[in-house]
């Protein structure tokens, strides 16, 4: 780079060893921002660790995040599986069309705006699968108030509501995640290329490809990040704990304290003890994890790359066969 650089200061009458100079000097500073870029920006929030009420959750998180983990591993690998009966289970479609349906949902699972979805979608349905119960107990309640306003007195509109509202809910989660798959605009636009009859099994087979493309190369990576955050906490977190417990058993020494409180500080304290107790067991199982995610990820995506370059080699083989028997087609028809 200074071979570069020197001409150019020599060009404007600097002296060779004034150019050398201030071309070391640039070098210096380019190597200082290339460094500097390489770091990771400060978090835009701080921890929760000093937090009482994380602090008692943090067991769960940390089993929570390597849950993930293991659910990504096992479910990918299921979902693998059918990659290679996908050309089976259509009817005479263009296939350079599917081939193309393919490369988009693979594209589309690693992408920004599928991920962004993806997650606002699962922290729905994560919340309504928490909530169902009550929600459908709310609905079905006003239903039913309805009903009886008309004089409908033997009504029972719970396991209807229910069963209508989880499915309203689902089927508009899937329209908000599939508007984020590229995919399914190139079955949007090739109904009759594709055939009607084979739409909404290729709109599954997109579904899954981006969905195992965002698991096998994002969605382990996110539980790898989130393992090493939560990992990172547990000093501090066992410092609130601790905190927690001296508190809670000062306040329940406390003469002047009404028993009332006496018996919020002692719950706190519990609770805070039992997070404590579970710590160093889901600790372990985590760094156990971390040691081993870097070989099983990687296990992971190499047999996710095989599996979708058997299915785009039959679906290859399938597109170069196509116009011969497009024509035989033509002939039959013409004799």
């Amino acid at each position: 780079m200074q071979d570069a650089i020197r001409p150019a200061l020599r060009a404007v009458g600097l002296s060779a060893r004034r150019a050398a100079a201030i071309a070391t000097a640039g070098l210096m500073l380019s190597a200082a921002g290339l460094g500097c870029s390489n770091q990771k920006p400060a978090p835009l929030y701080a921890s929760s660790a000093s937090e009482a009420g994380y602090a008692e959750r943090y067991p769960d998180e940390l089993a929570s995040a390597r849950g993930r983990f293991v659910e990504h591993e096992s479910k990918s690998r299921r979902m693998l599986q059918s990659f290679s009966t996908y050309p089976d289970e259509v009817r005479d479609p263009s296939w350079p069309v599917v081939l193309e349906m393919v490369n988009a949902a693979d594209t589309a699972g690693r992408s920004a705006a599928y991920v962004r979805r993806l997650e606002e979608v699962e922290g729905v349905a994560r919340f309504f699968d928490d909530e169902k119960e009550e929600i459908s107990k709310n609905v079905a309640g006003a239903a039913q108030y309805a009903a009886k306003q008309k004089g409908c007195t033997d009504v029972d509109a719970y396991g209807g509501a229910s069963r209508a509202l989880e499915k309203s809910v689902e089927k508009q989660l899937e329209k908000r995640l599939r508007e984020h798959n590229d995919a399914q605009r190139v079955i949007d636009d090739n109904p009759e290329a594709l055939k009607k009859e084979n739409l909404e099994k290729l709109r599954k087979q997109a579904d899954d490809i981006a969905y195992v493309s965002y698991m096998t190369h994002v969605g382990v990576a996110q539980s790898k990040e989130r393992m090493e955050a939560l990992v990172a906490e547990a000093s501090d977190v066992q410092k609130t704990l601790d905190r927690t417990i001296e508190q809670s058993q000062k306040a329940e020494a406390d003469a002047n304290r009404p028993a009332g409180d006496k018996a919020a500080a002692q719950k706190r304290g519990e609770a805070a003890a039992a997070a404590k107790q579970r710590i160093e067991s889901e600790l372990q199982q985590a760094e156990h994890t971390l040691k081993e995610l870097e070989q099983r990820t990687k296990q992971l995506q190499d047999e996710y790359d095989q599996a979708l370059k058997t299915l785009r080699e039959k679906l290859e083989e399938k597109s170069k066969a196509e116009p011969a028997a497009a024509a035989r087609a033509r002939l039959r028809r013409a004799g």
